[in-house]
């Protein structure tokens, strides 16, 4: 049996609502793409893989961004072009024969990673490396390896195959020529939400400063890890 069968019903994603986006996506989204370097303008040209029920992909066309994506769902995928998107079903591999090789600013990977096997990362890396221009930009999202937080999200998902740590990223980076840019946990922003949602997510990086580095002083001799559920990573495709 097809483990992503009915995949999109079990993820609560209803079809009407495909392409909504929420304020709360909104900030994290700026960012996300902040700690990138990414600034969403008409004609910047993004590629996502696994775009889900397509809340990135409704915030970056709200800028007049040129957005590509792939997904392994049919339903999805269905979805994206009724939104009218620009999508594959095979990937990128698929939007490399269209011409379109070293044209676009950023490849991004919200929660998919994961769902693939070492060899398949690697490949992933090394095709996003052959979609990007010179001083593109891979932002990828998984549960963090790092964390025994990361657990409950990685075991939580039965087509979850890899847990990727701090120091598997850099590996990956080196073997497929990128350049590290930033690994951390994922924004937490405090602004623009509400004053009591900004007193909360003060009051939760404060404490998440305080545990990760207790963690990290205890366990891994001042190491630093990605303590959060999740860790998000920056790469770079070298300008020369």
């Amino acid at each position: 049996m097809d483990s992503y069968q009915g995949y999109e019903d079990w993820k609560r994603w209803d079809k009407t609502s495909f392409g909504t986006w929420f304020e709360t996506d909104a900030v994290y989204f700026s960012a996300e793409l902040g700690r990138s370097g990414i600034k969403l303008h008409k004609g910047i040209r993004l590629y996502e893989v696994g775009f889900g029920n397509g809340a990135f992909a409704g915030y970056v066309r709200s800028f007049g961004c040129e957005y590509f994506g792939s997904e392994v769902n049919n339903v999805l995928v269905e979805r994206a072009r009724d939104f009218d998107l620009n999508v594959y079903e095979k990937g990128i591999k698929e939007t490399l024969e269209k011409n379109l090789l070293g044209t676009f600013d950023a490849v991004i990977a919200f929660d998919v990673l994961e769902h693939l096997d070492i060899t398949d990362i690697k490949a992933f890396l090394l095709e996003a490396m052959e979609l990007l221009k010179p001083g593109g930009i891979v932002l990828a999202r998984v549960p963090s390896g790092d964390s025994p937080f990361g657990r409950a999200i990685f075991h939580g998902d039965i087509t979850h195959r890899t847990a990727l740590g701090s120091s598997a990223v850099r590996q990956l980076a080196a073997q497929t020529g990128f350049d590290v840019i930033d690994i951390g946990p994922p924004k937490l922003p405090i602004f623009r939400l509400g004053w009591k949602r900004a007193i909360r997510r003060g009051v939760i990086r404060l404490a998440q400063s305080v545990i990760t580095g207790l963690i990290n002083l205890v366990f891994h001799d001042g190491q630093p890890r990605v303590i959060t559920a999740n860790l998000v990573f920056v790469l770079k495709k070298p300008v020369q």
